[in-house]
């Protein structure tokens, strides 16, 4: 509120005429002044005062004291009533808006709950406690609940003050088998596809705009560089991974099944190293084919807890997108296993050790979900692409190639693949697009001037942790 300035150390002298202002202003949800619910009559404020200053005041008639008592009952009670409709219409309407993203939770019989105490006056010292039984449902929202306290061991309790109580189960490897199939002793899913168009050149995508000259081309340019389509990750010698943890204490964990298929890759070794990070097994989406592949992952979140953090930055996405849009001819790779084509220094390889059943294991290059490993892997793909800036973009394993003409894509996709096969890396073929006018390119549909989402496209992360509904 704006004071003049000889009145601004005052302003406590001001209180009660804004308190009075407040008064006179009628209400949204009842739609009447707090004056006239208590006195029957608007009350004449100072603005009031000042426009019958400057207008002639009308005189009131005269009436009796029975007379006015009557009509302000009267008044009273006609305000009483509209006053009363106004606030159940404007509740209906609150409840309403309040309603739209309210969650209906409702528990079972039996079922182990989370009980939010209120053991102290202020809400910030409230705790949960649990887990306790659900023992009846005795409203719509309300359950008696089995506390397990001698004084009060059954309680009615609201569902506000209830969650849901998950017991953590222990980590295990699961395999999906069709039904009616019979499952073998249990071996590894595959984690390459073994089929031909993988392996060669002919299952890269080539765009259906181009005509037959441009894709002829097309299989000319990577029968050039055939060596760098491969299902199996190569191996650069550009760069390698190291894991600074200093002094840190070592990290284990009990032991899981054997990968075969990863020591026969080479990419494991058998180890004799004190640390054992646990494993497991996340489902890759599905391929073009309808084929679902499984990656082994290694639980490194002790590992890097410890280690030391890489200030290497990572290009913003939306940057890279932009520049995609305005390009006329897009192609798109995506390494074979990237994170696996960079070697591990020899110090860092006892530390991403972890136990199976068949024995202790170490890897040989770099695995996934290591807290610098992005970085790593970005400072290599820059490394690898420097000087192609101008017509290449790269997020992590994600390439793109783009250019204004087809002449001048023709010569960028050769440089680009040049670059890479010199570094020793491989491409899966499967996965690239030659020549498009639009590309997918990390969750976005660029090209032609144009920048779009993909539609219906979501993803969750589930680290062990349940999904919790706030209760309405």
């Amino acid at each position: 509120m704006g004071l003049p300035e000889k009145l601004r150390r005052r302003w406590d002298v001001l209180l009660p005429c804004l308190l009075f202002a407040y008064r006179e202003v009628p209400q949204k949800g009842v739609g009447f002044s707090p004056f006239e619910l208590i006195f029957g009559h608007p009350v004449r404020g100072p603005l009031t005062l000042v426009k019958e200053g400057w207008e002639q005041p009308l005189k009131a008639p005269k009436q009796d004291v029975v007379d006015y008592v009557l009509g302000l009952r009267s008044r009273m009670a006609e305000y009483m009533k509209k006053a009363s409709k106004n606030l159940q219409v404007s509740q209906e309407l609150q409840k309403q808006w309040h309603d739209q993203k309210a969650v209906l939770i409702q528990y079972q019989r039996g079922q182990n709950v989370w009980v939010l105490e209120l053991v102290a006056p202020r809400a910030l010292q409230d705790k949960w406690s649990g887990p306790h039984l659900i023992v009846e449902k005795k409203g719509e929202v309300t359950y008696l609940v089995d506390l397990g306290t001698p004084r009060s061991p059954l309680r009615v309790i609201h569902v506000k003050r209830l969650k849901p109580y998950y017991e953590r189960a222990d980590l295990t490897l699961l395999k999906a088998t069709d039904e009616g199939q019979e499952e073998e002793s249990d071996p590894l899913p595959a984690l390459f596809s073994s089929t031909e168009e993988d392996a060669l050149v002919e299952g890269v995508v080539l765009a259906d705009c181009l005509t037959a000259e441009q894709k002829d081309n097309c299989i000319n340019l990577i029968g050039q560089f055939s060596e760098l389509f491969s299902t199996v990750p190569g191996t650069t010698s550009w760069c390698q991974h190291t894991i600074d943890t200093g002094d840190s204490m070592l990290v284990k964990s009990k032991i899981y099944r054997q990968p075969d298929q990863m020591l026969d890759l080479g990419v494991l070794k058998p180890s004799e190293s004190p640390w054992a990070s646990p494993v497991g097994l996340v489902p890759k989406p599905h391929s073009k084919d309808g084929k679902r592949e499984m990656r082994f992952c290694v639980d490194y979140r002790g590992l890097n807890q410890l280690a030391k953090t890489d200030a290497q930055p990572i290009p913003r996405a939306d940057e890279l997108i932009d520049t995609l849009a305005s390009a006329k001819y897009l192609s798109t790779f995506d390494l074979t296993a990237g994170y696996w084509q960079i070697k591990l220094a020899e110090d860092a390889k006892p530390k991403t050790a972890f136990s199976t059943i068949g024995g202790h294991y170490q890897f040989t290059v770099m695995p996934f979900g290591l807290k610098n490993a992005p970085a790593t892997f970005q400072r290599l793909v820059n490394t690898v692409l420097q000087g192609l800036e101008a017509f290449s973009a790269a997020y992590l394993d994600d390439i793109a190639v783009f250019s204004s003409t087809w002449d001048e894509h023709l010569v960028h996709l050769w440089k680009v693949l040049e670059a890479l096969q010199k570094a020793g890396l491989t491409i899966k073929a499967s996965k690239c697009q030659i020549g498009q006018g639009k590309v997918v390119y990390l969750g976005h549909l660029a090209g032609g001037e144009q920048i779009a989402p993909l539609q219906g496209k979501s993803k969750q992360s589930w680290i062990g942790f349940p999904l919790q509904l706030r209760p309405r």
